[in-house]
């Protein structure tokens, strides 16, 4: 996902749709994340519970797609490992992450204020943070790696490699977590895990187990390279859904049947109960069928919205969908129980759900949607989100809109302020050639100068 942009006629286009959802959902949850007051966040308001639930979707799509459209990339042309110049572009993409992810939590303003002021600067701990950008950067080193590695040991196929570790990368978390730190380098500690101490370098995004959303996005990403002409059919969505639903509704009951038998490798500790990491991949692969399905009867939906039937027949499906989601919400409400469907997901969510299908259509129908930007957004995520970073949250330069609105807006001011700040970015990657052109005018001047 965070990779430079190329042409997408030599892709799939569902990876370029699934990376522009993503980032335009980071977008608005960071600045909601932000803005919102702290009176104005709790269970009982339903409207919150619905951003909530597709906010806490964001970062496992997120690193999904980074994984499938790197390992899609990766693995589309069949030379040797040493030969592939998606290795070392991949590699040298992996450092550059990481380079920006620390780069982006230096503070220049403070830096230079102390060096003026005392002659000297200290690193704040928040320097030694891993972060979003680090994590993928790692995780896609670490793909390469099992990439190199299944090169070797043709026994055993490449998907399976990365589905394997992909799920290690989620069992091992209590694991590495029980692991005692207190020698290691904050820095490294910092990689592996989210301690629970209070502190202010307290990891984010640590390897465990964000890799593993990116190594099952690289199996996707696999399969899909190897088997391009299978992904616009109506077998490939259906058995991403069968999978994404047995995920969400078997995946602690698995994890009871398979924690016996590994529980006699010694040292390995218990992980049932991680069963919600499994099923949130679940519900990003269902954003990938639906993706995909509707990419595949996008015809025969324009023909439905073209033709003259009537304005009630027109808003039927939205309607449909919002009228439904209400109902479910109101029945929840009501009876006091929210009836899981899943381990993970309720009545009461797929209410919510259901009511956000039906106000996204109806956004739909009064927008003018323009594809070619919309596809433009997900070839950019690299520099939308370094550029989001330093205007948000006061990265690089030691200012930006976290000192003014951080928990201070009010709902309706906090979504006007988060369609206002996607606006910026729309435009930003509009004329993004525009502004690289005076980059490089810049940085070709500062050379000859």
């Amino acid at each position: 996902m965070l990779l430079a942009k190329g042409n997408v006629h030599n892709r799939l286009v569902f990876i370029d749709i699934a990376r522009s959802i993503a980032i335009l959902m980071m977008l608005e949850g960071h600045f909601i994340v932000m803005a919102l007051t702290e009176n104005h966040r709790g269970n009982d308001l339903f409207l919150y519970d619905i951003w909530r639930f597709t906010r806490g979707l964001t970062a496992p799509l997120f690193f999904t797609v980074s994984g499938l459209v790197f390992t899609y990339l990766l693995v589309r042309k069949k030379e040797p490992f040493f030969k592939n110049k998606r290795v070392k572009k991949g590699l040298a993409r992996g450092l550059q992450l990481i380079l920006w992810g620390y780069a982006l939590q230096l503070n220049l303003f403070y830096l230079f204020k102390d060096l003026i002021n005392h002659g000297e600067y200290t690193f704040s701990e928040y320097m030694y943070i891993f972060h979003v950008l680090q994590c993928i950067g790692l995780s896609l080193i670490t793909v390469i790696l099992l990439y190199g590695l299944s090169r070797l040991i043709k026994v055993v196929p490449l998907t399976w490699w990365f589905g394997i570790f992909g799920t290690l990368a989620f069992i091992l978390r209590p694991t590495i977590y029980a692991i005692d730190f207190s020698n290691v380098p904050r820095l490294i500690e910092n990689m592996l895990v989210v301690t629970s101490e209070d502190r202010s370098s307290k990891s984010v995004f640590a390897l465990f187990p964000w890799v593993g959303f990116v190594l099952f996005g690289a199996m996707l990403g696999a399969y899909v390279s190897k088997n391009p002409d299978k992904v616009y059919t109506n077998k490939f969505p259906l058995i991403l859904f069968i999978t994404g639903l047995v995920l969400n509704l078997f995946s602690d009951s698995i994890l009871s049947v398979i924690q016996p038998i590994l529980l006699n490798i010694q040292g390995l500790k218990p992980f049932y109960g991680l069963g919600y990491l499994f099923a949130r991949f679940g519900q990003v692969i269902w954003v990938l069928a639906i993706i995909i399905f509707l990419g595949k009867h996008k015809r025969y939906l324009r023909i439905i919205y073209r033709r003259k039937l009537g304005f009630l027949k027109t808003w039927i499906i939205p309607v449909g969908f919002g009228s439904v989601g209400l109902s479910l919400i109101i029945y929840t409400l009501f009876t006091g129980s929210e009836h899981y469907l899943f381990p993970t997901f309720s009545v009461y969510a797929l209410g919510h759900l259901f009511l956000f299908i039906g106000v996204i259509i109806t956004a739909a129908k009064f927008i003018n949607w323009n594809y070619d930007l919309f596809i433009k957004i997900g070839q950019n995520t690299l520099s939308i989100y370094i550029v989001h970073v330093i205007i948000l949250y006061n990265g690089l330069f030691g200012f930006g809109l976290s000192t003014y609105i951080d928990k201070n807006l009010s709902p309706w001011f906090s979504i006007v302020g988060a369609i206002g700040f996607i606006m910026v970015f729309v435009y930003f990657v509009k004329y993004i050639e525009t502004f690289q052109k005076y980059y490089n005018r810049l940085f070709f001047w500062k050379k000859t100068s």
